[in-house]
């Protein structure tokens, strides 16, 4: 309230660019680990990054893990057997998921997509953003302005409908709630967790629960490093139910 916008956007538009080659950052990789290089969305998806979120530093670097779990989703064999079918396509719920950067570029091939981050001022950026989108697209995202403990809290209903959780928290991990929720009762019902870390010890403590608990495995997992120079590493990971 001690401040107003005079003069310029409201926000940084960003579009994420996939594919090998597409970045500087592409190109300086060709030489080491294959590139994740998912199938292109039909439409575009403008991120809004205003002052008030949160942006990665180094979305470049980002766009691979985006692209990565884009790929993994694609081309699991539940995908491959619905891609033509939106009743069979995968519902899916985002929890810690900012502005949707990794949820919106999943929504293509979701049955139904539902982010949510306690940030008040996410929906807007989130909403934008869905406004340039196919009306059969738009209709299958919504925004839930909540924690994640509280969206274990009061979206069982929900959590049990779908079959794929995203979560990308803060550095000091998943919320007590949500690995409880994931080891008494999410295994029952997701097919897949994605889990994109930016703590690294955070991350061993919220795996070693999951795998102790004998309903998890780690299906993928792979560390990217996005500042250079630095022992900060970013963790993407994909675990499955052993029941799955």
């Amino acid at each position: 309230s001690c401040w107003r916008r005079h003069y310029g956007p409201y926000a940084v538009i960003e579009n994420l660019k996939f594919g090998e080659g597409s970045t500087e950052c592409d190109k300086r990789q060709k030489s080491g680990r294959p590139i994740a290089n998912p199938p292109p969305l039909k439409y575009q998806v403008p991120l809004h990054f205003p002052p008030n979120v949160f942006r990665q530093a180094n979305l470049d670097a980002f766009t691979h893990i985006v692209g990565r779990i884009r790929e993994f989703v694609f081309q699991s064999a539940t995908m491959k057997e619905s891609i033509d079918n939106i009743h069979r396509l995968p519902a899916c719920v985002e929890l810690y998921g900012g502005v949707g950067t990794i949820g919106l570029h999943l929504s293509d091939i979701l049955s139904s997509l539902v982010s949510s981050d306690e940030n008040p001022n996410n929906a807007k950026c989130f909403y934008d953003s869905v406004g340039s989108f196919p009306p059969e697209i738009k209709s299958r995202i919504l925004y839930k302005q909540k924690t994640a403990a509280d969206m274990i809290k009061t979206e069982r209903t929900l959590l049990r409908n779908s079959q794929i959780l995203v979560v990308d928290p803060p550095r000091k991990g998943l919320d007590a709630q949500v690995v409880d929720y994931l080891c008494e009762d999410g295994w029952k019902h997701l097919k897949l967790l994605v889990y994109v870390s930016c703590g690294f010890q955070a991350f061993q403590q919220n795996s070693d629960a999951l795998l102790k608990s004998k309903k998890w495995k780690l299906e993928f997992a792979e560390g990217y490093l996005l500042f250079p120079g630095s022992d900060a590493i970013e963790t993407l990971a994909f675990f499955v139910p052993k029941n799955g």
